[in-house]
C-alpha cells in the first residue's frame, strides 16, 4: 500500500470523540425515548460517554446510529438532536471558530479539523465571484444513517455560524437532499428562507461579502492557540506520539532553520535528537 493509501487509512481509522453519542443519548432522555437498549447492543455504557475526552471507533459510533434509528423511528430525531448544539459543545475547535477573522476563515478551520468532532458529513467551501456556497456532504453510502448524519449536521452548521457571525446568516437559497418533512416550517425558519427539498445536494448560497465581515468574538492569538491545539489533537487520535507533535510544531515555527535552532527550543543536544528520531523511525531535519 502507497503512503497516500496509508494516511487515508489512518484518518479512516482513527479514533472521534464520543461527544456525538452523548449528545444524542441526551435528546433521547429529553424525548422519553430509549437508550439503554441501544448502549448495550453496542457494548457502551453512559458513564463511559460521560468520561472527558473519551474517544470511539468510527464503526462504534456507526452502529449505535443504526441501533437509534431501528428502535426509535421518530421522524424528527436529526433535527431535535441538532438544536442540542452550540460552539461551546466543541471545545477549542468550536473556540477556533468564533475566534477566527471572518466566515471564510472559520469554515476552512472547521473543515480542517472536522475530526474533532463526531461528524460523518464533511463541510465545503466555494467562492465564485460574489457568491460562496457551503455544502454538506455525508461520507456514508445512502440509507437511515446518512439523511440523519446530513439532516442534524446542517442544523449544526447553521446554529454554530449564527453564533459565530452573533446574527443570522442572511443566505440566498438553501437546498437540502432529504424529502420534505412535516416539521420542515421549523427548519425553514431557522434558515430565514423557504428550502428546496429532494435536491441533489445540501447546501446554501451566500453573498461572498456576507462572508468577509469581521466576526464579533475575533481574537488572532486566541485563534492561533486554538488552531494549535487543534493540530495536537488530530495527532493524539491518529495515536502519533506527543515527541513527534512537538517536533513537527517546533520545525514549523523555527521556519525550517535547521536541526540546531529546533535541538535549542528542546533543549537537547543534536546527538539525543537524532538518536531518538532514529529511535522511532524517522529522519532529523537538515542541519542548517
Amino acid at each position: 500500500m502507497d503512503k497516500n493509501n496509508n494516511y487515508e487509512s489512518a484518518i479512516y481509522h482513527a479514533l472521534r470523540p464520543a461527544l456525538g453519542l452523548l449528545v444524542l443519548c441526551q435528546a433521547l432522555d429529553e424525548l422519553a425515548l430509549d437508550t439503554d437498549a441501544v448502549l448495550v447492543a453496542t457494548h457502551l455504557t453512559r458513564d463511559f460517554l460521560e468520561t472527558p475526552g473519551a474517544l470511539i471507533r468510527r464503526e462504534q459510533e456507526i452502529a449505535f446510529i443504526e441501533h437509534v434509528l431501528a428502535s426509535n423511528p421518530r421522524a424528527d430525531l436529526a433535527f431535535r438532536v441538532g438544536l442540542r448544539y452550540h460552539y461551546g459543545a466543541f471545545g477549542v475547535w468550536g473556540l477556533a471558530l468564533t475566534s477566527s477573522e471572518n466566515l471564510i476563515q472559520a469554515f476552512e478551520v472547521a473543515h480542517e479539523f472536522i475530526e474533532l468532532t463526531h461528524s460523518f458529513a464533511g463541510l465545503e467551501l466555494k467562492l465564485d465571484g460574489d457568491i460562496a456556497t457551503v455544502e454538506v456532504h455525508a461520507d456514508y453510502p445512502a440509507g437511515p444513517v446518512r439523511n440523519f448524519v446530513i439532516e442534524r449536521d446542517l442544523v449544526i452548521t447553521l446554529i454554530i455560524a449564527a453564533e459565530a457571525a452573533g446574527r443570522r446568516l442572511p443566505v440566498i437559497d438553501v437546498e437540502i437532499s432529504l424529502p420534505r418533512p412535516d416539521y420542515a416550517a421549523e427548519l425553514e425558519r431557522m434558515a430565514g428562507v423557504q428550502i428546496q427539498w429532494a435536491a441533489e445536494h445540501t447546501r446554501a448560497h451566500i453573498h461572498r461579502e456576507e462572508l468577509l465581515k469581521p466576526l464579533p468574538q475575533a481574537n488572532p492569538i486566541t485563534w492561533s492557540a486554538c488552531v494549535r491545539q487543534c493540530r495536537d489533537l488530530i495527532a493524539q487520535q491518529h495515536g502519533e506520539r506527543p515527541f513527534e507533535i512537538r517536533l513537527r510544531q517546533l520545525i514549523a515555527e523555527s521556519h525550517f532553520a535547521g536541526i540546531k535552532v529546533v535541538c535549542r527550543r528542546l533543549g537537547v543536544s543534536e546527538r539525543t535528537l537524532r538518536r531518538q528520531l532514529r529511535d522511532e523511525g524517522h529522519s532529523a531535519p537538515g542541519a542548517g
